[in-house]
């Protein structure tokens, strides 16, 4: 998805989380306001042990679901966001995302390649059964473009080496 790709996941489309539709109507609202940015964050991540932390997730789940998506790792996305209003980029939407995409699997196998946890993981046979035994709301799985941030100058660093990189420097 690119940044003027519309909100697939949305009230309007009725398929989607509250939260991921407050933030599509929230740039619905912004849509063309003038001195604005959206900065679009995705599942965030770092190296801090945390509930709320996409690595922590991933290792106390029970189950996973194989997915491929985008991630931010959250220092990264707090510099860069910084860098748009020092920069004077152009105002308007940025996907703030470490470039590339990555699966459920592999962040697995980082996981366990780091050695910060020796566990053995499970997934659910598809998306089918998860939301039948383990979802609550609907989940989005997407890609999203960072060419526009790259332009500006503001390069993140590769999503699989971001991953590694929390990981090697993982906090309890």
């Amino acid at each position: 998805f690119t940044e003027t790709d519309p909100p697939n996941f949305t009230f309007r489309q009725n398929n989607c989380s509250f939260y991921s539709g407050t933030k599509a109507l929230g740039e619905e609202v912004l849509a063309g306001a003038p001195n604005c940015y959206i900065w679009r964050l995705r599942i965030p991540f770092n190296n801090v042990d945390n509930p709320r932390n996409y690595l922590t997730k991933v290792m106390r789940y029970d189950r996973l679901l194989e997915a491929r998506n985008s991630l931010s790792q959250l220092d990264e996305f707090v510099q860069a966001c910084l860098s748009c209003w020092q920069r004077r980029v152009p105002f308007g939407t940025y996907n703030v995302t470490n470039p590339g995409s990555i699966t459920t699997h592999e962040v697995v196998e980082l996981i366990q390649k780091s050695g910060v946890i020796q566990k053995k993981f499970a997934f659910f046979r598809d998306e089918a059964e998860f939301m039948r035994l383990a979802a609550k709301t609907p989940r989005s799985n997407c890609v999203l473009d960072t060419t526009k941030l790259q332009q500006t100058g503001i390069v993140m660093t590769e999503v699989h080496e971001a991953v590694a990189q929390a990981l090697r420097e993982w906090q309890r």
